[in-house]
């Protein structure tokens, strides 16, 4: 990615039949997370295990038959929040999973991109479910525990978000002091 770019250098090795070969060679700066391996590793998994639980639960929202995704502003969220929902699972599948030092782009492609796509998945699951809230209360007239179904598996989705939300609070990631 060009974004990363300086923090590599072009280097020239020989390989075993006497040709050069370009390789990159890491200069940049490296970051280190504040919590051990064995929470890193569970992090890890709780991670993934909830984020597969709301990805089941986004997309089998979808297969309800409600009337309210025929509306702009209930589908447009539900539909829009699969861009998020798909960083997120590039942060989360990305996680390490052992402690070392991380080059600069390891760290934004794993816990920046995770935090800022937790975010935005969250907001826009909540503008859905708004949408949904006012359509029940101003246009739905029949077909209401459709509308119910779809509104709680939405908002368990958003629960499993929220979470994955609070169990990054307390890990950080600072630069490497040597």
């Amino acid at each position: 990615m060009r974004r990363y770019a300086d923090d590599y250098e072009i280097a020239y090795e020989k390989d075993k039949k006497g040709r050069e070969k370009k390789i990159a060679v890491y200069k940049g700066q490296y970051f280190e997370v504040n919590i051990d391996e064995t929470q890193l590793v569970k992090f890890r998994r709780i991670c993934i295990l909830l984020l597969i639980l709301v990805a089941l639960l986004h997309i089998g929202g979808g297969f309800v038959a409600n009337r309210g995704m025929y509306l702009f502003y209930v589908a447009m969220p539900y539909v829009i929040a699969f861009l998020p929902l798909y960083f997120l699972s590039a942060g989360i599948l990305r996680l390490p999973k052992e402690k070392r030092k991380y080059r600069r782009d390891e760290v934004g492609l794993t816990f920046d991109r995770m935090k800022k796509a937790s975010y935005s998945f969250f907001v826009i699951l909540l503008a859905g479910i708004l949408g949904d809230i006012i359509f029940l209360f101003v246009l739905a007239t029949e077909g209401l525990w459709q509308e119910y179904l779809f509104l709680s598996i939405q908002v368990l989705a958003a629960l499993g978000t929220f979470i994955i939300i609070r169990l990054q609070k307390p890990i950080e990631v600072s630069a490497s002091i040597d």
